[in-house]
């Protein structure tokens, strides 16, 4: 009769069921630090899977920040140059003919930056 139980894993992969541990388990899924998840009793098999969901949310919320953090910096600076264009006028304090093609670059960066963002936010969504 198989039988499922709440337990934990420490990084050293140490299983613990109960409050009692199971050497006897064999951890199934990757990594190295301590986890939550479930042991599978069947018959003389012991086998620990981590529910790593939040950890995998935390980490998408991790790169959601720094997307946005970064898209807001880059964001600044094509503003920035724009700025800094439009006040050079005159034949000696003209800006480089590249400019305009090179804001739109940075901005079609910043478009798929938060093309990217869109994408983790509808993963994360999806792991709930």
């Amino acid at each position: 009769m198989t039988r499922v139980l709440p337990a934990t894993c420490d990084a050293n992969g140490k299983v613990t069921a109960e409050g009692v541990e199971v050497p006897a388990a064999r951890v199934l899924t990757q990594g190295k630090q301590a986890s939550s998840g479930i042991l599978i009793l069947d018959e003389d098999r012991a086998d620990y899977v981590a529910t790593n969901t939040t950890d995998i949310v935390t980490t998408i919320e991790k790169m959601i920040d720094l997307i946005t953090a970064n898209s807001d910096a880059i964001t600044e600076i094509a503003n920035t140059l724009t700025a800094i264009g439009t006040g050079m006028t005159g034949p000696t304090t003209a800006p480089p003919g590249t400019l305009p093609t090179s804001v739109v670059t940075i901005t079609s960066k910043v478009t798929t930056m938060n093309a990217t963002k869109t994408d983790l936010n509808t993963l994360k969504g999806a792991l709930k």
